[in-house]
């Protein structure tokens, strides 16, 4: 199961940069790719028949592309937005990744995106990744962890924020 959830996760994130973002990220990183640092992270978390969390790490170096292409070019100079482009790129690769592996009649809850701080640990020590790829993308990188805590868990609250999506 493992290699199917990579898998999955790699083909949702590649696709969700190619057609939202309008970016190509490579599986062979440079070494200018490789040696960028992963300086900004968001996280969409969910629940339904698997719970757990989609995070995004990206090189601060390609926010600027992403709002761009996504926003048009005026917000590519503007920090919140490049975050909130980088957000909706996680919400949507959790989108498309969740069916993929639970089947397309699940239903989960997603919470809004988060946007972490550089300092902020967005994986916590206990927590294991389920699957994690890699990609470089212009002169950066970006890094897709996904996080599954177990079955159902309608009890559990999500953060605020949280929308429903089949």
């Amino acid at each position: 199961m493992l290699s199917t959830t990579v898998q999955s996760l790699s083909r949702a994130t590649t696709a969700t940069f190619e057609e939202l973002a309008l970016l190509f990220p490579e599986q062979e990183l440079s070494p200018e790719q490789a040696a960028a640092p992963l300086d900004v992270a968001v996280s969409v978390e969910f629940r339904g028949p698997h719970r757990g969390r989609l995070v995004l790490r990206a090189s601060s170096n390609v926010l600027s592309s992403i709002a761009s292409n996504m926003l048009g070019e005026a917000a590519s100079h503007e920090p919140p937005l490049q975050r909130d482009a980088l957000g909706e790129i996680a919400n949507v690769i959790c989108g498309n990744l969740l069916p993929a592996i639970a089947g397309v009649e699940a239903v989960f809850l997603l919470s809004a995106p988060r946007v972490h701080e550089a300092r902020d640990d967005v994986s916590r020590h206990e927590d294991t990744p389920t699957a994690r790829v890699i990609f470089g993308v212009e002169d950066g990188r970006t890094e897709a962890v996904l996080y599954l805590f177990g079955e159902r868990d309608d009890a559990a609250p999500l953060s605020q924020g949280a929308v429903s999506a089949a």
